[in-house]
């Protein structure tokens, strides 16, 4: 498919714009990345601890500046592996995008159970679009 490397750069945005360290974990599972090799160990441990963090009631919100600026540093640098510079600017708008569109959906959602339900969901969705993305 000729547009191919824009819709993994859409893919990859939108799941990085959910979950920040979707995309390197993700990557280094493929054996892509600047995390491939060995260092795969270094994306899966911090995916994990994300994954883990974010059910904290304390966690601060992903559109702080250092929540926001990982979102979009790991989409872009990672759709800049695949797909080049276009890619990046695709996958920096649509992490972006996401990220607002999280936040603005989880401040929706009340009580704690449903909180941790639509955490997990949003898990699942982030690493289902980063995944396609990078898939061979």
């Amino acid at each position: 498919m000729k547009n191919r490397p824009l819709v993994s750069a859409a893919l990859l945005g939108l799941g990085g714009g959910l979950r920040s360290f979707a995309p390197p974990a993700a990557l280094a599972l493929r054996g892509r990345g600047p995390l491939a090799g060995p260092a795969r160990f270094i994306a899966f441990g911090a995916a994990a601890g994300e994954l883990i963090a974010d059910k904290q009631p304390q966690m601060s919100s992903r559109l702080a500046l250092r929540g926001l600026a990982l979102r979009l540093g790991f989409s872009s640098s990672g759709e800049r592996d695949l797909g080049g510079w276009e890619g990046a600017g695709v996958a920096t708008v649509t992490a972006l995008a996401a990220a607002f569109a999280g936040s603005w959906l989880r401040v929706k959602v009340h009580g704690r159970p449903a909180q941790l339900a639509a955490a997990a969901a949003e898990d699942a969705l982030s690493y289902g679009l980063v995944l396609a993305a990078v898939r061979k």
